[in-house]
């Protein structure tokens, strides 16, 4: 296609005036960009540039995207001379073609090889053995072929090989790699999260999205996907794939699903917010969707074609009708007046006060069914942010915002945090029993006390530290000094306790 008649990507563009080069145009134009491993840069990059300025009088490309190589457990070469190549069938037959994709691409940096250790998996009982270099270099020599022995279930199997077929009517030890829990388990999150919300998209009815209908976390939501899908563009223009993805995954398992989604809910449940928020989830959704099918095209088709049934027009800017499959939309484009740093901060301090809250839970064996009382010591200006939220605090956390302000003094009694720009206290009288939770607490200490003793007497021997690996020894004091500062926080908790002080 011409690339000079291309509007809708010349909203990402950063051009070069001089040579009229445009980043993002070759990104989306594949042909302007040759694909390689590093080891091949003289050989094959440098040949291919010389001869085509020696025949043609210019260059056959403009971009080289240099990708690193996977290499085997061993951290050798995959090649068919060796036998240790691994089978992407056997892959995504256990993990699926979209969480084997997605998690090649996180894999594709700009320097560092990757190994990629894999072992062979028990189809009856899930049972792994780990590769070997006897196993990647067993041919058969005209008897049985080899076979893989499982110590717990005593089974023997064929396997997995680039050297032979395995045996008609077989059952066949597959490779496996934790490397692609990965994948799945990001896919499987997205998943769950967009049935979450297409069970609630009852009733949906296309509409533009009004300002004084969004809330606090709409807010939040629309411009942390406007920075992070410019980030986006940037490393996709970049080639960075690695960094991409991450920034994809980050913002959609721990923003879009384990703080948006759960923000919503009981506005979902209620009949006079939910047609507004319904609009804002069905454009992030869309949104998502295009942002995500390069990495995973065949859960996003699926989800596409679910969302069309469902809300064939949307949009978050002006909703439109949807195309009728994914690979076809156009990529996505954000306003940059959603960007807003001021109601970034605000949600973050409603984010770290949830888990300040949930980290008391934690600490005092407090279950989540006992509501708790919350007193914030803060300016004026953040007491009122808060209280703007605070039916945040009582779904989220149980908790209800009793008291905010400058005035606020810690009550007697109560568990105390500290946030940036404010101090919270939760009462605790009449939640726990003080001399029970101190004997708890003595106890875990005394717990720890001895796990500390056996370290340091461990990192003492000289015999221990001249003979260990140095990776070894240093994971031993690492440990040590974890355990030294649990230890620390649960003496002052018995302190707090004994003095009344919580």
């Amino acid at each position: 296609p011409d690339q000079k008649n291309n509007p809708p990507l010349t909203e990402y563009v950063n051009s070069d005036k001089k040579t009229g080069h445009n980043d993002v145009l070759d990104f989306f134009y594949p042909g302007n960009v040759l694909v390689t491993s590093r080891d091949i840069i003289t050989l094959w990059v440098a040949r291919m540039v010389l001869t085509g300025i020696y025949n043609m009088g210019e260059i056959p490309f403009s971009h080289v995207c240099i990708h690193p190589k996977i290499l085997d457990g061993f951290g050798q070469t995959m090649s068919k001379s060796k036998g240790n190549g691994v089978d992407p069938m056997d892959l995504i037959d256990k993990y699926g073609t979209d969480a084997v994709r997605f998690t090649i691409a996180s894999l594709a940096g700009e320097t560092q090889d990757v190994r990629l250790p894999v072992g062979y998996e028990d189809p009856e009982t899930g049972e792994v053995v780990p590769q070997t270099l006897e196993h990647q270099k067993a041919i058969p020599g005209g008897g049985d072929k080899p076979r893989i022995k499982f110590p717990k279930s005593g089974k023997t199997l064929q396997y997995t090989s680039p050297w032979f077929e395995v045996d008609a009517g077989e059952p066949v030890a597959r490779m496996v790699s934790d490397r692609f829990e990965y994948g799945r388990n990001f896919c499987n999150k997205f998943w769950n999260a967009c049935r979450f919300a297409v069970m609630n998209l009852e009733s949906y009815t296309p509409s533009e999205i009004k300002d004084d209908e969004l809330k606090l976390e709409d807010r939040w939501l629309l411009s942390r996907l406007t920075t992070v899908t410019e980030e986006i563009n940037t490393l996709l223009t970049r080639y960075q794939l690695d960094a991409a993805t991450r920034t994809l995954r980050d913002f959609i398992w721990n923003e879009f699903c384990d703080w948006y989604l759960e923000m919503i809910k009981y506005r979902l449940r209620d009949e006079h917010l939910k047609p507004a928020v319904q609009r804002v989830l069905v454009g992030v959704l869309d949104h998502l969707l295009r942002l995500l099918q390069p990495f995973v095209p065949y859960i996003t088709q699926e989800l596409w074609v679910i969302l069309n049934e469902i809300a064939p027009e949307r949009g978050l800017l002006v909703p439109s009708k949807a195309e009728d499959v994914a690979i076809l939309a156009a990529w996505p484009v954000v306003n940059p007046a959603w960007k807003n740093p001021g109601v970034e901060r605000r949600f973050e301090r409603l984010k770290e006060t949830i888990v300040a809250v949930r980290n008391v839970r934690a600490v005092y064996k407090i279950s989540p069914a006992v509501p708790l009382k919350l007193h914030v010591k803060a300016t004026p200006e953040i007491a009122i942010e808060l209280k703007e939220v605070a039916d945040h605090f009582d779904h989220l956390a149980k908790a209800v915002l009793e008291a905010a302000g400058a005035e606020i003094v810690r009550p007697d009694g109560s568990a105390s945090f500290s946030l940036n720009d404010a101090d919270g206290f939760i009462p605790l009288e009449g939640i726990i029993n003080v001399e029970e939770e101190i004997q708890r607490q003595r106890k875990e200490a005394e717990k720890l006390q001895n796990f500390i003793n056996s370290h340091e007497k461990k990192l003492a021997n000289e015999g221990f530290i001249s003979r260990a690996p140095e990776e070894l020894v240093q994971q031993h004091r690492d440990t040590l000094a974890g355990w030294k500062k649990q230890l620390e926080s649960i003496d002052e908790i018995i302190q707090q306790l004994k003095f009344g002080k919580l």
